[in-house]
């Protein structure tokens, strides 16, 4: 049962590991690729996992060989000891035609000395009355039968008939005896064919049974290597659907790895062209003077819903002026600038903060931004880097980000800091 505990070994845990391993792929693949955070270690851990349950996979294996390689010489041993069985049973079989040979011998055994006692009963007592005869006869003397004659001739014939009396019962005494010793000698040959015959029947049956206990034994250790394989298979089974699901884990994991680094990377060229396009609008912007009366127009034309300082569903206080107007409304520039930044303010997330923005350096110090623009119908015709003028289309009203109806928030900042838009909007 060396294989049973090793089995039991390797097995332990396997169907809640399975089942973890399941739920994380399926929690992994069930919800957006990009709502959580994957490292390398996390990737990692679950490679070591994988590795783990395909090592305790290889040892199942293992060990079902080896249970599939006993079970095969456990059955070519129970095949021996049938083959045994089936020739005890067979000799087992023989003995008892010899037996029934035996007992048909021992009825005609059994006839002939009831016969031959029966003679010598009826031999033994004629015998008896010759002999009380003769031994009235012998008490009177051969001279006396002689001198009982009437003549010498009939004394002579009287002498020879008891010879021949005498001899006659002689011999019936011998064959009585003779008859005995056959009685005998047939009586002790059965004794001792029937005790044969009762060895060779008790042998046989206790190899029989032996050979019957012997088989049972070894189904009864068949049976336990096929139960023992079959677990061992279940355990493979199981071992090889975890190997899987980890798998699938890693798989999900790598790919959310790779679009997190992707976004990641997105991120920083956003930023690293949005950086570049200011340093370059303020270095252009140190040349170009702040146009006279101010230079500021109206970006869009519509009704002020929040005005600066305000508080809206999603903001307060309120960083600049919120303009209702129709979806695909043109906003302009306030000013003549540089395009800074034209995108959305959380790449990829278009329902997110401000959504699509336009941000537009004046000088060295002044900035407009404006937000809740239009990016799929209409999204903005400048790009970082752009010199645009007053009163120039720079995008178009939509319902981007945190918003409950299309507007424009229109926001101005000098040094980076929010101020009021109606100090500079005629």
């Amino acid at each position: 049962m060396r294989g049973s505990g090793l089995r039991r070994a390797h097995g332990l845990g396997r169907r809640s590991l399975l089942a973890a391993a399941l739920a994380a792929g399926g929690v992994a693949l069930a919800r957006p690729l990009l709502v959580r955070s994957v490292t390398e270690d996390e990737i990692r851990q679950a490679e070591a996992e994988k590795q783990r349950v395909e090592q305790q996979q290889r040892n199942a294996e293992a060990i079902l060989s080896a249970t599939q390689t006993r079970e095969g010489t456990l059955q070519r041993q129970l095949a021996v000891i049938d083959t045994a069985r089936y020739a005890a049973v067979e000799r087992l079989r023989q003995v008892q035609r010899e037996l029934e040979t035996v007992q048909l011998e021992v009825l005609d055994i059994t006839s002939s000395v009831d016969g031959l006692n029966r003679t010598l009963a009826t031999d033994t007592h004629a015998i008896e009355r010759k002999v009380r005869s003769l031994y009235l006869v012998s008490r009177q003397s051969t001279l006396e039968t002689v001198v009982a004659a009437r003549s010498f001739a009939e004394a002579l014939d009287r002498v020879a008939a008891l010879k021949r009396v005498l001899a006659r019962d002689l011999a019936g005494i011998d064959a009585l005896r003779s008859g005995r010793r056959a009685v005998q000698l047939r009586t002790a040959d059965l004794s001792i064919r029937l005790d044969r015959i009762d060895a060779l029947r008790a042998g046989a049956t206790a190899i029989e049974a032996e050979l019957a206990k012997r088989a049972e034994e070894q189904k009864d250790l068949v049976f336990a290597a096929q139960r023992e394989g079959a677990e061992v298979a279940k355990d493979v089974t199981a071992f090889e659907a975890e190997s899987a699901a980890i798998g699938w884990r890693i798989a999900v994991l790598r790919e959310i790895r790779v679009r997190e680094i992707a976004a990641v990377e997105a991120r920083r060229r956003i930023l690293e062209q949005r950086r570049l396009s200011a340093d370059l609008a303020r270095g252009l912007l140190r040349s170009v003077p702040v146009a006279a009366s101010g230079g500021y127009v109206w970006p869009l034309f519509g009704r002020i819903t929040t005005y600066f300082g305000g508080c809206t569903f999603g903001q307060c206080p309120h960083l600049g002026l919120d303009i209702a107007a129709p979806e695909g409304s043109p906003v302009v520039a306030a000013s003549d600038g540089v395009v800074l930044a034209a995108g959305l303010v959380v790449p990829g997330n278009r329902r997110g903060s401000y959504g699509m923005i336009v941000v537009i350096s004046h000088s060295a110090a002044e900035e407009t931004l404006y937000a809740h623009l239009d990016d799929l119908r209409l999204p903005p015709p400048v790009a970082p880097g752009e010199f645009v003028s007053a009163g120039q289309v720079i995008g178009y009203v939509g319902m981007t980000g945190w918003t409950s109806g299309p507007h424009l928030h229109f926001e101005y900042r000098v040094k980076g800091v929010p101020m009021n838009p109606g100090n500079v909007l005629p």
